[in-house]
């Protein structure tokens, strides 16, 4: 039948109704390690009434016992599959993984295939049926190939190549992570800078910036939200930063510098400590303050006890082509942010002020904290950012291509 609609009225855009496909998450960390892109978008999926199985990082033996001594984490009791939250079971593979798989393409291929057939055990044991393999890690390309599922998406959240120890390492990653674009149905990017190399492979290479949980992080705007008395303590103005501290997007010099420039000024740093960054770098800088890993229910109250969201990264290529989740957390608790000038900087530069140097850095801080801008103007900024707003994008997309 013939649609008869007038020539040049649009369709309306296709919607995948709950339950039409039961999705598999290949992550990129531990599940409940950071709140990042990949767990906002599963729990939104799984709002929604999709079933989800993440499935943790594929280690091989060695790796799994150097990674675990260095972050001090602990064998986990129980199964390998539990269900964590409504909709959302989570699977850690055994450490059966290749070593080298992130460095040999043929480590990687052979790991993909296992793990395709590790996971396929766990999807029947579930009863998943019409299948949707996600995968966020870039040396999954065979892992695509091999798994049957009825669509297939990549999703780029770094310029994972800039991690790479040598020139050799750089290739070998960009070219599993071509692998994984052709293998894929569907690329999704965070930024653009992502995803025009991306596109190259895979012309179905689309952008889905980060987000923000609205919500969540605007209950720094209400009065009856208390603040932790680890902030709350500081001395004013608190300049601060929410998100893990890793090395690669902190720039210690630029933070040790800009506090010995305003010593009346409270630096405060709430998150994950990763390998390779060491607290210890501020021991002479007194208005430092490593606050660590919180309750993260709890983050909306540290938020509110700061008066400037700060974007310290170094410019690298993780940080050049990369998206800024904590700058949408910042501005829906309503903060001023300044960083350096990075896509999310470029893409929201009426609401972010850029810096380079300490000193640029202190200016744009002192311009923010006098302008006057309300918190609750930022947060209503923030309304197209939620990240309901943008797992709906991705889902059109999915939709779309749906047989």
């Amino acid at each position: 039948m013939q649609d008869e609609r007038p020539t040049g009225v649009s369709r309306p855009p296709p919607v995948l109704a709950p339950g039409t496909l039961d999705f598999v998450c290949i992550a990129v960390s531990n599940w409940g390690v950071v709140a990042s892109n990949p767990d906002y978008t599963i729990r939104h999926l799984a709002r929604l009434g999709h079933r989800v199985l993440v499935v943790e990082p594929f280690e091989s033996l060695s790796s799994w016992v150097r990674s675990a001594r260095i972050q001090k984490r602990k064998r986990a009791a129980g199964t390998a599959l539990r269900e964590v939250e409504p909709n959302i079971w989570v699977y850690r593979p055994p450490p059966l993984a290749m070593i080298g798989q992130s460095r040999h393409p043929a480590a990687a291929r052979i790991s993909g295939r296992l793990l395709s057939r590790l996971v396929r055990r766990v999807t029947r044991r579930l009863g998943f049926r019409d299948i949707c393999l996600w995968s966020f890690m870039y040396n999954t390309g065979t892992l695509l190939r091999d798994f049957p599922a009825r669509l297939k998406i990549y999703e780029c959240g770094d310029d994972d190549a800039a991690l790479a120890r040598t020139e050799a390492q750089r290739r070998t990653v960009r070219q599993l992570d071509a692998e994984v674009c052709a293998a894929a149905d569907l690329v999704f990017a965070v930024t653009e800078e992502l995803c025009a190399p991306r596109r190259a492979t895979n012309p179905d290479t689309h952008e889905v910036n980060c987000g923000a949980d609205i919500g969540f992080f605007g209950q720094a705007l209400r009065p009856e939200t208390p603040v932790p008395a680890a902030i709350a303590g500081l001395k004013h103005p608190v300049i601060g930063y929410f998100g893990g501290l890793d090395p690669w997007k902190i720039d210690i010099p630029l933070i040790a510098a800009m506090a010995r420039l305003r010593p009346d000024w409270s630096f405060a740093f709430v998150g994950y400590v990763w390998f390779g960054f060491d607290p210890a770098v501020f021991g002479g800088v007194s208005n430092v303050h490593i606050l660590g890993p919180q309750d993260y229910a709890r983050i909306p109250g540290f938020m509110k006890g700061m008066d400037l969201g700060l974007m310290p990264f170094p410019l690298n290529d993780i940080t050049r082509n990369g998206d800024a989740l904590k700058c949408y957390e910042y501005l829906a608790a309503g903060l001023p942010v300044v960083g350096r000038d990075v896509p999310v900087a470029r893409r929201l530069r009426s609401l972010v002020a850029v810096g380079d140097t300490p000193e640029e850095f202190i200016a744009a801080c002192e311009a923010q904290l006098a302008s006057p801008v309300t918190r609750a103007a930022r947060a209503s900024a923030m309304a197209g950012h939620d990240w309901s707003v943008r797992v709906e994008r991705k889902l059109r997309l999915i939709a779309e291509r749906l047989p």
